[in-house]
């Protein structure tokens, strides 16, 4: 029988299961922000596929980062886009 390689999406699963204990300690709200920010590393599955590294947490860590900068910016955006309508 053949070894099935793990996918990065699993990966990223598992590092959330070995992060439990950590979650567990959060405030509720911190528990659903850290649930939110393995869900943008999803996102990024494929990318981290691609580069494939030995130790996926720095590519999950970097995609995390990427959708967070992302909110960033729109809400900036938004920001710049009331303070020309002021007067």
């Amino acid at each position: 029988m053949g070894r099935t390689l793990e996918t990065f999406t699993q990966k990223i699963d598992r590092l959330r299961i070995e992060w439990g204990l950590f979650r567990r300690a959060l405030r509720r709200e911190d528990q659903l922000l850290l649930d939110a920010l393995f869900e943008h590393a999803r996102r990024h599955a494929q990318a981290g596929a691609y580069a494939s590294p030995a130790d996926p947490f720095p590519a999950i860590l970097l995609s995390m980062l990427i959708e967070e900068r992302k909110s960033r910016i729109a809400l900036e955006e938004k920001v710049r886009a009331l303070e020309q309508r002021l007067p």
